[in-house]
This record gives C-alpha cells, structure tokens and sequence, in this order.
C-alpha cells in the first residue's frame, strides 16, 4: 500500500471543510483533482471513505478513525513548522563570544550592540582574556566564537583571518618623538617602555624583532594592551601597541608607525567540529567588518602622515554603529 500525501492532503481538507468544492479551494485546485485525489487513495487503502449523494459526501466510520490518525500527523506537521519558525526567527538561544583586550571596545560598539538589537532574545556570554585563554576556552567549546591574534603554530581550530596590520608606538602629544614621521626601535631605548605582557602574540614578536637589532629596553613596564595606552596618556611611558586599541585613544595620544614593520594578525576562530549557526555567522559577520573598517581607516591615515611629513590620529569609523548586517 503506498497512499500520497496529497491524497491524504485532499482527504483532510474534505473532513475539515465539509465539500469537494470547498476541499478545493483551500488546497488552490480544482474540485475534479480533488475528486481524483480521493478516489485513488480509497483504491489504494481498499474501501470508500465517504457515502455519496449526488454532490454531498458523508463520512463513514472508517473515515472518523483515518481522521483522527491524520490529525495527528498534521498537529506534528504545524508543531514542526512553528519550530523551524521559531528558530528562522531566533527565538532564544545563547552565543559565548570571548576576545582579546584590543578588539574589546571595537566588538562591544561595533559587533555585541548591533547583534543585541537584532537578536533581543539572545542570551550573550561576552569575556574578554588573553589571546592564549581565548584559544584554550574555544578548544573546549566555552566559546562560540573567539577572536585573537592569529599564531601560526597554534593549529587545530577552524578560524579565518580577518585582517591584517602592523604594531604602532604611541606617545604624548608633547612628547619629543611625536613630531617624528616614525619611530624605530632603536629610539626606543632613551624612553621607558610599556609593553604588552611576555606571552602576548605581539610582545613576542617585538622581542623577536629587539632581539634582532641587539636592542635592550631600560625597565620596561609590562600592563595588558589597553593599560599600555592608558599609562601612556598619563605619561608613565610610550608604549608599543596594535592600531585598534590605539584607535581607542587616538583622542589622547599621537599614533606613530614602528620601524621596522611588526606584523599582526587577527582572527576569528571556532570550536573544532562545531556547527555554524545563524547567531555565530551574524556575529562574525558583523565584529569581521568593523575590524576591517577600522584598519582601512588606520592605513589611509597613515598613508596621509608619511606622504606629507605630518603626524597625525586614528579616527575610530563608527560609520556603522548600530547596524546589522543585510
């Protein structure tokens, strides 16, 4: 025995309707088709659903039990329908986002506002560590999606990297390296140093870079990436930074370009096997596109200051805060 669903479809909306004509019009086809669809199933199953008269249908017994039995496939049918709705929808649901200290002001403005006023419903999990617990915590499915810098000798995450840059100094506006179009390591040597701390992607590659010109900073000051801009503008010292936090005080402090080039890396990373959803992939989108912003703005303000001889300050581009994406 082998009854369609359209049969079965054709069936119910005489039951619920009461007529072929009826049955017809709410299935958005003709009352013969219907007729048709009925009498196959009743040949398939081997014994009449409805008594005729004339233009009426009545329904046997064996039609109120079929029923019933439909009703409950169709309840199952609707049920299912408002769960894909719902979940088309994002009703509910969490997302655990963890970040490191430079990307921290960019995704809250940027990514973690915009995404909350698109998903209300959403639960959101936002921590901010250091690129090595970021890795660590995503590995184990603590976070839905993490964002660092990207290490080379750190595989076996599913990630994408989002952009590309290079390490600036960051000085007082009356400091006597601000009127300099950039500044090299070596100037550094006059000056206490702030410096991100010694496991940090960027600390290990200046200290690569130091290692390599036989330079040796006088009593560096070691404070995460965002006290380093901070003890910067009360003048403790000038600091070797990436450009986003530096975006962050570019009000306060002057953004020089570090000579030689240090390069940096962000990334967005995932737990291993985990599957893509709608909230990770917004999110994502959303925290990818400021950080690219953000560093188009960082080179063409640079570009400007070195062609011309002048120094000058990031501009944060919020030009897309509290958007979500398309």
């Amino acid at each position: 025995m082998r009854v369609h669903a359209r049969q079965v479809e054709a069936f119910r909306a005489i039951m619920v309707t009461g007529s072929v004509s009826a049955a017809a019009a709410h299935m958005h086809i003709t009352q013969p088709a219907v007729s048709r669809l009925l009498r196959d199933m009743e040949i398939e199953i081997g014994f009449a659903l409805f008594e005729r008269d004339g233009n009426r249908l009545a329904p046997r017994e064996e039609a109120l039990i079929l029923f019933r039995e439909v009703e409950r496939v169709f309840v199952g049918l609707d049920h299912i329908g408002r769960v894909a709705q719902d979940i088309r929808a994002v009703k509910g649901g969490v997302i655990r986002v963890g970040t490191v200290t430079s990307l921290n002001g960019l995704c809250m403005r940027e990514a973690l506002i915009p995404f909350s006023e698109r998903y209300p419903s959403v639960t959101v999990i936002f921590d901010t560590e250091n690129t090595e617990r970021v890795l660590d915590l995503t590995a184990i499915q603590h976070y839905d999606v993490g964002l660092v810098y990207h290490q080379e000798d750190r595989a076996g995450l599913p990630g994408e990297v989002i952009g590309r840059s290079h390490a600036v100094a960051v000085v007082p506006h009356e400091h006597p390296l601000a009127e300099k179009d950039e500044i090299a390591l070596s100037d550094l040597m006059a000056y206490r140093v702030i410096l991100p701390g010694r496991r940090a992607p960027l600390r290990l590659a200046l200290n690569s870079a130091l290692a390599a010109q036989g330079i040796s900073l006088r009593t560096p000051i070691e404070a995460s990436l965002a006290n380093c801009c901070a003890m910067t503008a009360y003048g403790v010292g000038i600091s070797v930074v990436d450009p986003l936090i530096a975006a962050d005080y570019s009000d306060q402090l002057v953004v020089k370009p570090l000579q030689p080039r240090i390069g940096l890396s962000y990334q967005i990373v995932r737990p291993p096997q985990a599957a893509q959803g709608q909230l990770t992939d917004a999110f994502s989108d959303l925290i990818k596109r400021a950080v690219q912003d953000q560093l188009h703005a960082h080179r063409a303000v640079n570009g400007l200051s070195e062609a011309k001889g002048v120094h000058s300050k990031i501009q944060p581009d919020n030009s897309h805060l509290r958007s979500a994406p398309n």
